[in-house]
């Protein structure tokens, strides 16, 4: 315990300390170096070094960005306690190559390379992340910056989006205000809200069993032939349509890179006849098709087909189901509800995902055996899923088109119409509040903010504080799904042993009719899978939330308005890997004699047998999938990482600036001045708030 009877503050080592201050020093020298190119090139040198495309706004922005980093250098050293160090190290090169050492240099700041100087606190090896994580950032910003020539890829954006016909005329004169006065902490918060106003699309994926007529159906639906009908298809790889003026196929393999087809093509990769087990490996499949039904904004995923999977449970079915809009199930009228068309419904209730349900070959009954159906499918599925979903009856045949026609017309385009207009008051909303922060931040830079008290001072130091934390809990978050996904592959011995004990044990109480071996291997693995699958999906549902709330607390202890709504990073874990393995033979018999000798040593005996029969195709299966799911939750992370930054940065940027803003002479206030009276004047209706208006803004949805 200290004197003050706090715990003491776990730090560096003497050696450890060099170490980091060796290294910050480096990295400043190096942004030093930036500034001497920049000087250079805008020198009247007879002979200049370098070509001057450097705009003076850019140059501004550059400087801004080098401001910062150093200011996150100063906060590295001051936060370990670390004694700030005089400059030594000159070098003159060119900006992108400075860089380049830069990210070199941040890299090396990293747990695994300090650890050999000593013991390293797990708790100070997550800020060493952290630390990366925002120094990383800022670095690669600003690369992006330099790559994009004076920044005009934002202003094309804003007006490409305003001559689409969405109401922009704010967000314009932000980004504006932002580029002039080298507000770069913004960038990534306009970034975020033009991501959002491109993506227009509501997703609806539709489920059933094989043969229930999915893919007949989004052909009519799409007026076209061109999904593949009357084959089996490929479990493993689902079908997104989608608008393209002209039709298009884009396919993507576990092994190679995406790429584009002729439409005509598209069984070659979404059949069993033509791809028999998905021996290419196809994981996505892309259809653009020019119909009218697309281009309101609607896309369709042609799901696997429910009725091969072995599920045991709604919460391991949702394993199965990628995070969609709208899920529509889809009934066979000429069999009927089963199990798997009710686990598919809670699925999609547990996913929250708004569920319609369809029958399917409504023509094959006449309009009384109809309405009974539909009455017992309704029924069925308030007492079973207790719930109340009405049910549409549809048909593909064009003398029942009416049915099909109706539901898309009254469930389809209205939900759109619905999401469109919840998405446009999230982009009004986000965007008032980012003019509120880009406002004060500029009155903040001059000095002219209010004085903060010594509480106020110690809750913006902690607010940086969870920044760097959660950013360097991010850093880590992908070791973290790797190490799971090797884990769960390791343990596919015991899943084979478990699959042994299973039949052993039908084979004892033989109560269950012939076997079929082969078919209980594939339940028990698929089982498995579904399981791990999940308890990832789980983890990353958790750490989503886990970033919501930091950054929740960050806007509140840093006085912002600008935090994420309801939901907001738990929309980016959707489309997860399909893994449904292909049926196999295992042609094993009731091991009579090996019982006698004891049940476990029969078990263990017969995992051996189905283990040698499963072979080096299995294994490969396993590990083509293991490195599909690898992609797709580095994917999550890095998009979760994203949509972090994007608040993170402003947040970071307010701490700096309230911890450690400089006065601004004159000139500088007045150009504020005029920077927010520009910002409020000729504003949208309902997209200026005020600061009052700012903290009780209303509540986001999970569309926000």
């Amino acid at each position: 315990m200290n004197s003050d009877g706090s715990a003491p503050v776990e730090s560096l080592n003497e050696f450890q300390a060099s170490r980091i201050r060796i290294t910050c020093q480096y990295i400043d020298n190096l942004l030093g170096d930036v500034e001497g190119v920049l000087n250079t090139s805008a020198s009247q040198a007879a002979f200049p070094r370098y070509l001057p495309d450097i705009a003076p706004a850019q140059r501004r922005t550059i400087e801004d960005y080098i401001a910062r980093l150093r200011a996150q250098l100063r906060g590295v050293l001051e936060g370990q306690r670390i004694s700030v160090p005089s400059a030594s190290i000159p070098a003159s090169r060119a900006v992108q190559v400075m860089l380049g050492a830069v990210d070199i240099a941040v890299e090396e700041l990293k747990p695994h390379y300090i650890l050999g100087y000593g013991h390293l606190p797990e708790s100070v090896a997550t800020q060493l992340n952290g630390i990366v994580g925002e120094l990383a950032g800022l670095v690669s910003r600003l690369e992006r910056y330099l790559g994009q020539g004076a920044g005009q890829d934002q202003t094309a954006r804003v007006e490409r989006l305003e001559a689409a016909g969405n109401d922009l005329r704010l967000l314009k004169r932000i980004e504006q205000v932002v580029r002039e006065r080298a507000l770069v902490e913004f960038r990534p918060a306009i970034a975020a809200i033009l991501d959002r106003a491109e993506d227009q699309v509501l997703e609806v994926a539709v489920f059933g069993r094989v043969s229930a007529g999915k893919s007949a159906l989004l052909n009519a639906i799409l007026d076209t032939d061109v999904l593949p009908v009357g084959v089996t298809p490929i479990t493993a790889v689902p079908i997104r349509i989608s608008y393209a003026a002209v039709p298009s196929l884009a396919v993507s393999f576990s092994e190679a890179s995406t790429k584009t087809f002729e439409i005509g093509r598209l069984a070659e990769f979404a059949t069993e006849q033509h791809n028999p087990g998905n021996a290419k490996h196809v994981t996505r499949i892309a259809v653009g098709l020019p119909s009218p039904r697309l281009q309101s904004g609607v896309a369709f995923v042609d799901t696997p087909g429910l009725g091969a999977l072995a599920t045991s449970g709604a919460r391991e079915t949702i394993a199965y189901l990628p995070k969609c809009d709208l899920g529509v199930v889809l009934i066979d009228a000429g069999s009927t509800l089963t199990a798997d068309d009710l686990q598919t419904i809670v699925a999609l209730q547990l996913a929250a995902i708004p569920v319609n349900v369809l029958l399917s070959k409504a023509d094959l009954l006449a309009a009384d055996d109809r309405q009974r159906l539909l009455e017992y499918v309704t029924g069925t599925i308030a007492s079973e899923c207790r719930t109340e979903l009405p049910v549409h009856p549809v048909s593909v045949l064009p003398s029942c088109r009416e049915m099909t026609d109706g539901w898309f017309e009254s469930q389809i385009v209205p939900l759109y119409g619905q999401a469109w207009e919840l998405r446009a008051a999230s982009l009004r909303r986000k965007i008032g509040i980012l003019r509120e922060e880009v406002a004060s931040a500029l009155r903040i830079r001059t000095g002219r903010g209010q004085q903060l008290s010594a509480s106020s001072r110690e809750r913006i130091r902690a607010a940086a504080a969870l920044l760097r934390r959660t950013t360097g809990e991010i850093e880590e978050m992908g070791a973290i799904c790797e190490r799971t996904i090797d884990a769960a592959s390791a343990d596919m011995p015991e899943v084979i042993q478990s699959a042994a004990s299973r039949l052993v044990g039908s084979w004892s109480r033989n109560d269950g009719g012939p076997v079929a071996p082969g078919q209980m291997v594939r339940d028990v693995v698929a089982y498995f899978v579904q399981q791990k699958v999940k308890h990832l999906q789980d983890d990353l549902a958790a750490f989503a939330a886990q970033l919501q709330s930091a950054l929740s607390q960050s806007a509140s202890d840093l006085g912002l308005a600008h935090a994420p709504g309801e939901g907001e990073f738990q929309s980016v874990i959707r489309s997860t890997p399909i893994f449904d393995p292909q049926p196999f033979t295992i042609v094993v018999s009731r091991p009579s004699i090996s019982i006698l000798l004891g049940r476990h040593f029969a078990e263990r005996q017969l995992a051996k047998r189905i283990e040698r029969q499963l072979g080096q195709p299995f294994r490969d299966s396993l590990d083509a999938y293991g490195r599909l799911l690898k992609d797709w939750s580095r994917s999550v992370v890095v998009q979760l990482k994203q949509r972090f930054e994007s608040y993170a940065e402003t947040h970071r940027a307010r701490a700096q600036q309230a911890l450690g803003g400089s006065d601004g002479n004159a000139g500088e206030f007045e150009a504020a001045q005029q920077s927010v009276a520009y910002l409020e004047a000729d504003a949208a209706p309902g997209t200026i708030l005020t600061d009052r208006a700012v903290r009780v803004a209303e509540p986001s949805s999970t569309t926000a």
